[in-house]
C-alpha cells in the first residue's frame, strides 16, 4: 500500500491530477477514521477532512522524501483537529495532560454477565468498552495510542506527527496502556491480553524483590513495570521502531 501511495505522490507532485485523486481515495478512509476518533463530532468531520486535503494538495510538493507522506498528512489532520478544539474554547495547556490522573472506570449495564468469547456480540461490546476507555485517557496519551494501535504507526512516525521525541512517544504509550488497565474491567484486560499475546505468561517467583515506587518517572518509560496494572501486552502487536 505505501509503495503505491509513494508512487502516486511522485506522479501528483509532477502535476498528474488523476494520480492525486487516486492518492486521496487511498488516504481518505484512514484520515477520516483518525479525525473521527480525535474530535468525536460527526458534524465537523467532513469540514475538517476537506480542509486537510486542501492543505495537503497545496503543500504536497514539499514532501521529500515521499516516505514522509503519511506522517505529513496526519500532522496536517492533527493540527486541524487542534484548531477545532481551540474553537471549543480549549487552550493549548488543556490539551497536554500526560500527568492527569484517570479515575473513571468504564462499565456496562450487563458488566456482570461474561458471555462466551466466541459470541460476536461479546467482542463488539469489548471493542466499544475499549474505545470508550481510550476516549477517557489524557489527550496526548489517547492520541499516541490511536496512532499506534489503530493507525499502525511506528514510534518515529508518531513522533513526527505529534512533533515530539521518540522517547516522549514511548512514555505516552507506556502511561496510556497503564491508565487503560485502570479504565477497563479486569476480565476485559485478560481477554485482550490472551488475544494479542502469543507468548506464555512468565511464572511468578515465590520471593519478590522490594516493590518499586508506583510513581514511575516520565523520563524512564522503557523501564518495565511488573505490576498487574501496567504489565505488557495491551494492544501489543509486532514491535515497531
Amino acid at each position: 500500500m505505501n509503495e503505491l501511495e509513494h508512487e502516486l505522490l511522485q506522479q501528483a507532485q509532477s502535476g498528474d491530477m488523476n494520480a492525486y485523486e487516486d492518492l486521496q481515495l487511498l488516504l481518505e478512509p484512514d484520515i477520516r477514521r483518525y479525525v473521527r476518533r480525535m474530535v468525536n463530532n460527526p458534524y465537523v468531520e467532513d469540514d475538517i477532512l476537506q480542509d486537510v486535503f486542501i492543505r495537503f494538495y497545496l503543500n504536497m510538493s514539499s514532501i521529500d522524501p515521499v516516505s514522509k507522506l503519511r506522517p505529513y498528512i496526519f500532522r496536517i489532520a492533527r493540527n486541524r483537529c487542534y484548531d477545532e478544539f481551540r474553537g471549543y474554547g480549549y487552550k493549548d495547556g488543556d490539551l497536554s495532560l500526560d500527568d492527569e490522573p484517570v479515575q473513571m472506570r468504564v462499565s456496562f449495564t450487563e458488566a456482570h454477565r461474561v458471555p462466551n468469547p466466541d459470541d460476536i456480540t461479546h467482542w463488539i461490546l469489548v471493542q466499544l468498552e475499549v474505545r470508550e476507555a481510550i476516549d477517557n485517557l489524557p489527550d496526548t496519551q489517547r492520541e499516541a495510542l490511536i496512532l499506534y494501535s489503530e493507525e499502525q504507526m511506528s514510534y518515529a512516525e508518531i513522533a513526527e506527527i505529534m512533533e515530539c521525541s521518540v522517547g516522549t512517544v514511548k512514555s505516552r504509550l507506556f502511561y496510556a496502556k497503564k491508565n487503560l488497565r485502570g479504565l477497563l474491567r479486569p476480565e476485559t484486560v485478560e481477554l485482550i491480553d490472551e488475544e494479542f499475546n502469543d507468548t506464555p505468561a512468565p511464572v511468578k517467583k515465590t520471593s519478590q524483590p522490594e516493590e518499586k515506587s508506583a510513581e514511575e518517572p516520565l523520563t524512564k518509560p522503557d523501564k518495565q513495570d511488573t505490576s498487574e496494572e501496567a504489565k505488557e501486552p495491551l494492544f501489543e502487536g509486532v514491535p515497531r521502531s
